[in-house]
Protein backbone atom coordinates (compact mmCIF):
# COMPACT_ATOMS: atom_id res chain seq x y z
CA UNK A 1 0.00 0.00 0.00
CA UNK A 2 1.14 3.51 -0.71
CA UNK A 3 2.18 5.87 2.06
CA UNK A 4 -0.76 8.12 1.16
CA UNK A 5 -3.25 5.25 1.48
CA UNK A 6 -1.81 4.24 4.86
CA UNK A 7 -2.02 7.84 6.05
CA UNK A 8 -5.68 8.13 5.00
CA UNK A 9 -6.59 4.71 6.41
CA UNK A 10 -4.89 5.59 9.70
CA UNK A 11 -6.87 8.83 9.90
CA UNK A 12 -10.10 6.97 9.16
CA UNK A 13 -9.46 4.32 11.80
CA UNK A 14 -8.60 7.01 14.34
CA UNK A 15 -11.86 8.80 13.45
CA UNK A 16 -13.85 5.58 13.90
CA UNK A 17 -12.22 4.96 17.29
CA UNK A 18 -12.97 8.57 18.24
CA UNK A 19 -16.62 8.03 17.29
CA UNK A 20 -16.68 4.87 19.42
CA UNK A 21 -15.29 6.91 22.30
CA UNK A 22 -17.95 9.61 21.84
CA UNK A 23 -20.69 7.00 21.71
CA UNK A 24 -19.28 5.30 24.80
CA UNK A 25 -19.34 8.63 26.66
CA UNK A 26 -23.15 8.64 26.30
CA UNK A 27 -23.39 5.24 28.00
CA UNK A 28 -23.43 4.47 31.70
CA UNK A 29 -24.17 0.75 31.87
CA UNK A 30 -24.66 -2.51 29.98
CA UNK A 31 -28.21 -1.56 28.95
CA UNK A 32 -26.95 1.60 27.23
CA UNK A 33 -24.37 -0.42 25.28
CA UNK A 34 -27.05 -2.94 24.32
CA UNK A 35 -29.40 -0.23 23.04
CA UNK A 36 -26.58 1.33 20.98
CA UNK A 37 -25.03 -1.93 19.75
CA UNK A 38 -25.93 -1.15 16.13
CA UNK A 39 -24.09 2.18 16.30
CA UNK A 40 -21.04 0.61 17.91
CA UNK A 41 -21.05 -2.16 15.30
CA UNK A 42 -21.03 0.31 12.40
CA UNK A 43 -17.72 1.68 13.66
CA UNK A 44 -16.13 -1.68 14.50
CA UNK A 45 -17.10 -2.93 11.04
CA UNK A 46 -15.22 -0.07 9.38
CA UNK A 47 -12.17 -0.64 11.58
CA UNK A 48 -12.31 -4.34 10.75
CA UNK A 49 -12.27 -3.49 7.05
CA UNK A 50 -9.45 -0.94 7.11
CA UNK A 51 -6.99 -2.35 9.64
CA UNK A 52 -5.71 -5.35 7.65
CA UNK A 53 -4.95 -3.16 4.64
CA UNK A 54 -2.50 -1.17 6.71
CA UNK A 55 -0.82 -4.06 8.49
CA UNK A 56 -2.67 -3.79 11.81
CA UNK A 57 -3.37 -7.53 12.07
CA UNK A 58 -3.94 -7.58 15.82
CA UNK A 59 -6.42 -4.69 15.61
CA UNK A 60 -8.07 -6.47 12.68
CA UNK A 61 -8.58 -9.75 14.54
CA UNK A 62 -9.74 -7.95 17.68
CA UNK A 63 -12.21 -5.70 15.84
CA UNK A 64 -13.58 -8.76 13.99
CA UNK A 65 -14.35 -10.49 17.30
CA UNK A 66 -15.85 -7.32 18.77
CA UNK A 67 -17.89 -6.82 15.59
CA UNK A 68 -19.26 -10.39 15.88
CA UNK A 69 -20.18 -9.84 19.52
CA UNK A 70 -22.01 -6.60 18.69
CA UNK A 71 -23.92 -8.37 15.90
CA UNK A 72 -25.09 -10.94 18.46
CA UNK A 73 -26.25 -8.09 20.67
CA UNK A 74 -28.10 -6.50 17.75
CA UNK A 75 -29.81 -9.87 17.37
CA UNK A 76 -31.07 -9.66 20.94
CA UNK A 77 -28.36 -11.32 23.03
CA UNK A 78 -27.39 -9.56 26.25
CA UNK A 79 -23.96 -9.67 27.80
CA UNK A 80 -23.22 -8.92 31.43
CA UNK A 81 -20.23 -6.61 31.83
CA UNK A 82 -20.27 -5.33 28.24
CA UNK A 83 -20.00 -1.72 29.40
CA UNK A 84 -16.64 -2.37 31.06
CA UNK A 85 -15.49 -4.49 28.12
CA UNK A 86 -16.38 -1.74 25.64
CA UNK A 87 -14.69 0.91 27.75
CA UNK A 88 -11.51 -1.17 27.89
CA UNK A 89 -11.77 -2.09 24.20
CA UNK A 90 -12.02 1.49 22.99
CA UNK A 91 -9.16 2.57 25.23
CA UNK A 92 -6.89 -0.21 23.97
CA UNK A 93 -7.88 0.34 20.33
CA UNK A 94 -6.82 3.97 20.72
CA UNK A 95 -3.58 2.90 22.33
CA UNK A 96 -2.89 0.35 19.57
CA UNK A 97 -2.94 3.10 16.96
CA UNK A 98 -0.20 5.10 18.68
CA UNK A 99 1.83 2.28 20.23
CA UNK A 100 2.82 -0.47 17.77
CA UNK A 101 3.61 -2.92 20.57
CA UNK A 102 0.25 -2.47 22.33
CA UNK A 103 -0.98 -5.89 23.42
CA UNK A 104 -4.65 -6.58 22.72
CA UNK A 105 -4.44 -10.24 23.79
CA UNK A 106 -6.14 -9.86 27.19
CA UNK A 107 -9.12 -7.85 25.91
CA UNK A 108 -9.36 -10.09 22.85
CA UNK A 109 -9.54 -13.09 25.17
CA UNK A 110 -12.28 -11.46 27.28
CA UNK A 111 -14.38 -10.57 24.24
CA UNK A 112 -13.83 -14.03 22.71
CA UNK A 113 -14.96 -15.65 25.95
CA UNK A 114 -18.15 -13.55 25.96
CA UNK A 115 -18.76 -14.43 22.31
CA UNK A 116 -18.17 -18.16 22.93
CA UNK A 117 -20.56 -18.10 25.88
CA UNK A 118 -23.32 -16.91 23.54
CA UNK A 119 -22.97 -19.85 21.13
Amino acid sequence: MSDEFIKIATEEINEEISELDKLLSTCQNDANIFSSADKFQQHTHKIKGLSPMMGKEELDSFSAILDSLLKKMIGGMTINGIFNDMRDSVSLMKQSMSEPDCDLAEIKSRISKSLNNLK
